[in-house]
């Protein structure tokens, strides 16, 4: 652009817009009444189980990723024949047909007005790309014993994004990983300084690999001093928990000099915290900071304060001119070059919290501030508030207690006469 300033022409620049964020907006669906989301490069749903966060996400899904969703029920010989409640019950879970209401349930994707049924029948869209990958809460059922499980190894009925979650997992570990012992530490998939945390605070020192000693791949963790693995239903809950949504981090940082995962841009995982002690649930978060590193826009829904934590991090960091070191110092990182790295990416990120309440508005609770005059802010969607509740029930004691009269005690005299 060009100005004039005292008569000469001077070259000008402008900043780039940001780009409009992408916003999902649905009305009377289940237990949602109103929830409009803008997604950021990092945005985290918060609230009370039964309110309606894993149908947002699962619709977020089916917007993103329709035509990829009915070509995955058609390849593995599932046919709905034009059935809308059928595909619905087949996606979300039998039932789910029925939460859609024709005269009040609303779906808007970026102001464009779309409904359930019309997403249940598909489109003769040439490019038919998956580009959102969905880590779903109940991941453990995807490894049966130790077993992966592909999609036709499920029912009709269980929800899609466990079936598609569990049969890329079963391809990775049969084809990726179908000659190799080992999956875990891999040295050309994550970074050491994401390996160790891993190791320490996860997998207690021990490697995690495939055994195929009785003609099927079943996964083991091989503890130092250990002759034999250690089945999968020996290992701790967390290590269980754990292990599915590692190999789904596999699945979408591929080895080699490849940054992301083929058309992948949004990475969903449900509660990344199940399970785990707060090192494991801060190792997790690293995890996700390097799914943000690579380029993906990553949403989370978690009933963990830790989580909350790190977003409340930073967002000061970002308010106060925080650094690199910064982040380093609060993920306990080395001080290399791929932590800086990470580091000042990092910053650079949008992050955005929403609050889901039964049948309320959701509301975005962002700031996360603790002197808010809204409760779900000032308490984080409710994960802080048991908390201030029991410092205020101690506090209350305390006074109590301090403000009542003390009593003397009473000494025994040792004089002759008062034994007497």
């Amino acid at each position: 652009m060009t100005e004039i300033v005292n008569g000469i022409a001077a070259q000008t620049t402008r900043r780039p817009r940001k780009p409009k964020p992408d916003v999902l907006r649905i009305e009377n669906l289940g237990p949602i009444r109103e929830a409009e989301i803008a997604f950021g490069d990092l945005t985290v749903i918060v609230g009370p189980q039964a309110t309606g966060k894993s149908i947002f996400l699962q619709t977020l899904k089916l917007v993103l990723d329709r035509d990829q969703i009915h070509d995955t029920f058609k390849h593995h010989s599932v046919a709905f024949n034009g059935d809308s409640a059928a595909f619905l019950g087949g996606y979300y879970g039998k039932g789910m047909a029925a939460a859609w209401k024709e005269d009040s349930s609303k779906l808007h994707w970026n102001a464009k007005s779309l409904n359930l049924p019309g997403l249940a029948k598909a489109t003769k869209a040439r490019e038919r790309k998956e580009s959102l990958f969905f880590i779903p809460a109940q991941r453990v059922m995807s490894l049966a014993g130790g077993v992966t499980q592909n999609f036709g190894q499920f029912n009709y009925g269980d929800p899609y994004t466990l079936r598609y979650f569990s049969d890329a997992v079963h391809d990775l570990l049969q084809n990726e990983f179908g000659a190799k012992g080992e999956l875990f530490p891999q040295p050309n998939r994550l970074n050491d300084t994401l390996r160790k945390p891993i190791t320490d605070h996860l997998f207690g020192g021990s490697k995690l690999a495939v055994d195929a000693s009785d003609f099927t791949k079943r996964l083991v963790l091989k503890v130092p001093g250990h002759k034999e693995g250690l089945p999968f239903l020996a290992w701790s809950a967390g290590q269980r928990e754990f292990t599915p949504l590692l190999l789904g981090l596999y699945w979408l940082c591929p080895a080699g000099g490849a940054r992301k995962r083929d058309d992948i841009e949004w990475v969903v995982i449900e509660e990344p915290e199940m399970g785990l002690h707060p090192q494991g649930i801060a190792t997790v978060l690293l995890l996700v900071l390097e799914l943000l590193r690579r380029g993906y826009k990553v949403v989370l829904s978690t009933h963990s304060p830790v989580v909350l934590d790190m977003v409340w991090a930073l967002q000061e960091f970002k308010q106060l001119k925080g650094t690199e070191g910064d982040v380093r110092a609060l993920f306990d990182l080395p001080n290399n070059n791929y932590s800086k790295d990470l580091g000042k990416v990092i910053l650079k990120k949008d992050c955005r919290v929403y609050y889901f309440e039964r049948d309320q508005t959701v509301r975005d609770i962002s700031k996360l501030d603790p002197g808010a005059a809204d409760a779900a802010e000032a308490q984080w969607g409710g994960l802080v508030g048991f908390a201030s509740r029991t410092g205020d029930a101690i506090a209350n004691v305390v006074n109590r207690y301090e403000s009542k009269p003390r009593r003397k005690k009473r000494t025994a005299s040792v004089t002759g006469a008062d034994s007497q």
